[in-house]
């Protein structure tokens, strides 16, 4: 089933990839510079941003320089620049500036991100671009935007397994150490507050209600809000690496869930199915899960063909492991599930 996350993070790491990777390693970024001429506008940004052109000998370029340079903003191509601002001069390169700018010829991007014109092919030789100290550039991080739509889907459904302002937690109600040293590859447990109010009852981080034992005969009764809510600590791609205590004591814990089910394609029987919070029909009905709102699970008992459907839901009931699966530092699953059993709704 590892395979169905490593084609949903396809693009993104490959996207990673061109991004981060040192120039000894592949493409370089673009080398080309800004010409005059009778070009449009988008042409020479497109020239600026992707083509490759014939380098210029020392003294052609010193007097494309001379001849093309404005007073005031402009530099020389060997000066360093200091200024927040750049005049573009012929002979500009995307990778010249930066290097110029902030010593590193391989954040030319962070130039791109800080114009936004100059991505769109609206600025010609002669008009004026931001260089901003590099702190100062906002970094679009793939990872983080989906954590973002994550959360911004999460806060959005009604969490039905939020504590009500009903229920009081008593000063002397046990606190529970469950899960705080459970060892999970590639990450280290974060400490929180696991209370328990009844036999089958616990309370964590005064926001989640698990209700059952972890057992096989009586399972916890998990949300999918508990679930997702890995991602308030455990973002591996950001350097964040602390699985919540609450998450950490359903490892190796049964559990029981419902979700949407999606089936491979072809075979007599099922053994191996994803169960989602969102409905998704592995191509192009839905949404597609996260590591945090998804979990692959092998059936205890196969389902035959003639019981599986495009969508279906149901409620899942298995012993539940946290085993985040990296690639690199990207996370492309969290959650499995094993011997469990299925009781489809639709």
């Amino acid at each position: 089933m590892r395979f169905i996350w490593a084609i949903i993070v396809g693009l993104f790491l490959a996207a990673g990839v061109l991004m981060f990777r040192s120039p000894d390693s592949g493409p370089t970024p673009p080398t080309s510079s800004v010409t005059a001429g009778g070009s449009s506008p988008s042409d020479r940004i497109s020239e600026l941003a992707s083509a490759s052109t014939s380098p210029k000998t020392d003294s052609e370029a010193a007097a494309s320089q001379e001849a093309s340079s404005p007073p005031g903003d402009a530099s020389a191509p060997d000066e360093s620049i200091t200024a927040m601002t750049h005049v573009l001069v012929d002979g500009d390169t995307l990778q010249s500036i930066a290097g110029r700018r902030y010593g590193d010829e391989r954040l030319w991007r962070k130039i791109v991100d800080a114009n936004p014109d100059l991505a769109a092919g609206r600025l010609e030789l002669g008009d004026t671009i931001q260089l901003p100290p590099l702190e100062s550039i906002e970094i679009v991080d793939p990872a983080a935007s989906l954590i973002a739509d994550l959360d911004e889907g999460r806060s959005a459904r009604p969490n039905t397994s939020k504590v009500g302002e009903s229920v009081e937690i008593s000063p002397e109600a046990p606190r529970l150490d469950l899960g705080l040293y459970r060892e999970i590859l590639d990450a280290t447990v974060a400490p929180g507050e696991l209370v328990r109010t009844a036999k089958d009852r616990i309370v964590a981080d005064g926001e989640f209600t698990i209700r059952g034992e972890g057992t096989r005969d009586s399972p916890y009764r998990v949300s999918w809000e508990l679930l997702a809510s890995a991602a308030d600590t455990y973002r591996p791609s950001l350097g964040e690496t602390g699985i919540p205590q609450r998450i950490a004591a359903l490892d190796g814990a049964w559990i029981s869930i419902d979700g949407y089910v999606a089936f491979p394609l072809g075979g007599e029987a099922a053994t191996e199915i994803l169960v989602m919070l969102n409905q998704w029909d592995g191509c192009c009905i839905g949404v597609p899960p996260t590591p945090y709102d998804a979990i692959e699970v092998a059936l205890a008992n196969p389902v035959p063909r003639s019981q599986r459907h495009a969508i279906s839901f149901g409620t899942l009931t298995g012993r539940l492991q946290v085993s985040p699966y990296l690639v690199e530092s990207w996370l492309v699953g969290l959650y499995l599930m094993d011997d469990a059993e299925i009781n489809l709704e639709l």
